[in-house]
């Protein structure tokens, strides 16, 4: 069973990356991969990023972007700074536990009712931001639906269950394990792989589990062009920590919408 990415976005969002350093020029310039991201929903590769604080101070900091889709049903671009660990505001915004927290730290999904809806939580394991999306734009309901059109297979109120609470399930198709689960780092919010849930699971530790005391990320140079090099230290981790708090008013869930 293949998933395809579907675009999402006629064209990149020019006028919202222009708030965070990259010029239209800039834009027109990103690997490929950067741009096939910002059109179908998923999340950008590390990028170094200029945001003007609400004092209007210019920051640069490490981050990642996504395209997703608002309350009122435009798409707005978010930034998800890079931290140390998932930082206190988040934190305090979706009244997590230390339960929850652990939940997180090991790359799992939880479920949870914030404002009234039904969200889904994910760690990103770059960034420790907390990506947040509503049930809604999780793709996982029609995903089950059409899993029980294929034949011989029998989905039982359990495992509906579990795969709408965020845990992954897994099926038999022919001679072939698959496991199907919510992922938040993917365009359509889930990800069907092949392989039990032991190999979810080994391939979530490997995501999760992997020490980061700097990242290589997209950076803009002198060449005038984009280049993948070390941009992450302890400095610029501390400004993005530092621009977190200045912009409090405009996070949401521990990224920040520009």
């Amino acid at each position: 069973m293949k998933i395809s990415n579907n675009i999402i976005n006629e064209s990149l969002p020019y006028q919202q990356l222009e708030h965070v350093g990259i010029s239209r020029q800039m834009a027109d310039r990103l690997p490929e991969d950067v741009k096939s991201a910002l059109l179908t929903g998923a999340t950008t590769p590390l990028m170094q990023l200029n945001i003007k604080a609400s004092n209007g101070v210019v920051v640069t900091i490490p981050a990642r972007l996504q395209v997703v889709e608002g309350k009122d049903g435009q798409s707005m671009l978010m930034a998800y700074p890079a931290r140390r660990d998932i930082s206190q505001a988040a934190s305090t915004t979706l009244n997590l536990s230390e339960v929850e927290k652990s939940q997180l730290g090991k790359g799992n999904v939880i479920a949870k009712e914030i404002d009234g809806q039904k969200q889904y939580l994910q760690l990103d394991p770059v960034t420790k931001s907390v990506i947040r999306r509503d049930e809604k734009s999780v793709m996982i309901n029609p995903v089950l639906a059409n899993i029980e059109k294929i034949k011989d297979i029998q989905l039982g109120s359990q495992q509906k269950e579990q795969a709408k609470n965020g845990r992954p399930i897994e099926l038999t198709l022919g001679d072939t394990k698959v496991s199907v689960g919510v992922d938040l780092k993917e365009p359509q919010g889930f990800k069907i792989m092949k392989g039990d849930l032991k190999e979810w699971e080994r391939r979530q530790q490997i995501r999760y589990d992997v020490a980061h005391p700097e990242y290589v990320g997209l950076l803009q140079t002198d060449k005038n062009r984009w280049e993948y090099q070390k941009i992450v230290d302890r400095q610029s981790t501390e400004r993005a920590i530092k621009l977190d708090g200045a912009k409090k008013e405009e996070c949401r869930e521990g990224g920040l919408r520009i």
